[in-house]
């Protein structure tokens, strides 16, 4: 915050060192120097903790201009942008809090969404929707529930953020909620059944009367866009993933009695709401959003876009803040998370992306997925190797062995290549876990490429696998193969893999009986919570023992007396912190 002789002083400044920024490839210099600290010496700053921080846009648009009041909190929101704004720009604004000198460092667009679908609810008898039953009346309470992966996890726990800023109560039972909503996955088939089937209870209490506002957002929302309100007329929100950020905003919308379809591509801008957490020592850090891959089974890029990165600096303001909050370990989420910075101008690379989030104070651990064998770097495996925050743990999913069907999968790699991969883990860290995933009856697998798929397996020796039978997905090319494996094929080579997974679990346990394994306490054991709590060791193994619920979130030594398959037990030892 600055009095306006002292910015304009200011401003002057930063604009005869911008010739020279503007040249400048190399991020480890700040020509800004001591004006840097100027322009964020303010109770209203990201450095403060404050909610106005630098300015974000998404990295298709470099000029344009656009109202910032959407970005800008309410102390700044007097001010409207009417400027053409484009990277390195230097703008004074004015707000409650006195001057704001601020540096566009990205440009955001407000996009028109003219592809989003807005229409008059359905005239139903629960519908029509007045002040007393807006969205985002702050008496109204609402439900989330989420289904998929951490992508997901992390989306749920921004839309509650927004809701949270609008005075929205959480209730866990959704007969209580004013507003439902459903985060849904649809990577398998049987994951997009249930939101169906969760879906069909709430749209029968709204024909009866019910005043909900039924919100599905995540990949299903996506996929199926306008078709899902023919389906079930009683949504009133179809919100696709990129598109999180905008809840409160469509929610607006629907108070005015439309309903909405919102799932046109677009960039992701930093979110300046603060996520609700579902966890108090442990955290989702999104890095990088949706994938430009195209592997042949996936809805990923068709569900979450293309690859978009976050700059770093976002990312280490996030983890330094999850780390004054008390937040012991993080997870970098994204679908491919070696793309990392590819997008980026200047562009980034994630081995140095955890060199910056290892230098995080408060952050103890540091974990990520998910690794993609094409683009996987020893530079990664050396960064594990080297960095002492970060977990020895590798999530590096090989979907099959055999070479045909990964070429038909259009993966980018072969059995051969992945197992260079695999053996380099081992050399630099010989005591890391390698976990992964895994497709079976895929359209034209042979028995033979089958059997590459467990040569793989005792290759590897997984600590951990995920594996599936293959289910065809919408909009995906191998869903259109004429070479789809009967069920009950799929269900035999399936239970083959997982049978062969256990036997490798145990294996994988069984060397750290008779260790000292350094353990992150994350709550009471659910089968015997008066006496045992739980954590996972920097591998990822569950470990089990005896324990106070004071335990939580502290940092433990546990003497491993006793392997599972997929779980240790042992005798605490010590207490770090």
């Amino acid at each position: 915050m600055q009095t306006l002789s002292a910015a304009e002083d200011v401003l002057s400044q930063i604009r005869k060192l911008s010739s020279y920024t503007s040249d400048c490839e190399d991020v480890s210099i700040d020509p800004f120097g001591d004006v840097t600290s100027l322009i964020s010496d303010c109770e209203g700053s990201k450095e403060k903790r404050g909610d106005v921080g630098w300015i974000d846009r998404p990295s298709s648009s470099s000029s344009s201009s656009y109202p910032g009041s959407s970005i800008f909190p309410p102390s700044a929101r007097s001010t409207l942008f009417t400027h053409r704004l484009k990277p390195g720009d230097i703008h004074l604004i004015k707000s409650p809090l006195g001057y704001h000198l601020t540096k566009v460092s990205d440009v955001t667009l407000k996009p028109d969404f003219p592809n989003t679908y807005i229409g008059p609810k359905p005239k139903l008898k629960g519908s029509g929707i007045t002040s007393s039953s807006s969205p985002l009346n702050s008496s109204k309470k609402y439900s989330i529930l989420t289904a998929g992966c951490q992508m997901n996890v992390a989306d749920s726990e921004r839309l509650e953020g927004q809701l949270h800023s609008s005075g929205i109560i959480k209730t866990d039972e959704i007969k209580n909620a004013d507003i439902v909503i459903l985060n849904t996955c649809s990577i398998r088939d049987l994951a997009q059944s249930r939101v169906y089937d969760t879906l069909g209870p709430i749209a029968r209490k709204k024909r009866e009367g019910a005043k909900i506002t039924l919100v599905v957002t995540g990949c299903v929302a996506q996929q199926e866009g306008q078709n899902l309100l023919k389906r079930i007329p009683e949504i009133d929100l179809v919100m696709g993933p990129q598109h999180v950020n905008r809840l409160n905003d469509l929610l607006e919308s629907i108070e005015l009695g439309h309903q909405i379809v919102s799932t046109e591509s677009t960039v992701i801008s930093e979110d300046i709401s603060k996520p609700v957490r579902g966890d108090k020592y442990r955290a989702w850090v999104n890095v990088i959003f949706g994938c430009n891959e195209h592997c042949s089974y996936c809805v990923v890029p068709n569900t979450r876009g293309v690859e978009q990165s976050r700059n770093v600096e976002h990312i280490f303001e996030e983890c330094r803040g999850l780390g004054e909050g008390g937040v012991k370990e993080v997870t970098l989420l994204g679908q491919n998370i070696d793309a990392y910075g590819r997008d980026l101008n200047p562009k980034g690379n994630f081995a140095d992306l955890l060199g910056v989030v290892n230098k995080v104070e408060g952050i103890e651990r540091v974990r990520y997925v998910t690794s993609h064998p094409r683009y996987f770097s020893d530079r990664v495996i050396e960064a594990v190797r080297d960095l002492p925050k970060v977990c020895e743990q590798f999530h590096l999913p090989p979907q099959a062995g055999g070479n045909e069907v990964l070429k038909n999968m259009r993966r980018g790699y072969t059995f051969e290549s992945y197992m260079k991969i695999v053996n380099k883990i081992r050399e630099k860290c010989p005591d890391a876990s390698i976990t992964g995933d895994i497709i079976v009856g895929f359209p034209g697998e042979t028995e033979e490429e089958f059997q590459r798929t467990l040569d793989l397996m005792e290759a590897v020796h997984y600590d951990n696998l995920n594996s599936f039978a293959y289910s065809p997905r919408p909009f995906t090319d191998a869903a259109l193969s004429d070479a789809q494996i009967p069920e009950e094929v799929k269900a035999e080579r399936l239970k083959r893999v997982q049978n062969l997974s256990v036997i490798h679990g145990l294996e994988r346990s069984q060397r750290y009986v008779g260790r000292t394994e350094e353990v992150l306490v994350e709550g009471p054991n659910p089968k015997n919570a008066q006496e045992e709590v739980f954590g996972r060791n920097r591998q990822g193994r569950h470990v089990f023992f005896k324990g106070d619920i004071d335990l939580v979130g502290k940092l433990v030594d546990v003497k491993i007396e006793g392997a599972r398959t997929w779980s240790l037990m042992g005798t605490l030892v010590d207490v770090m912190g």
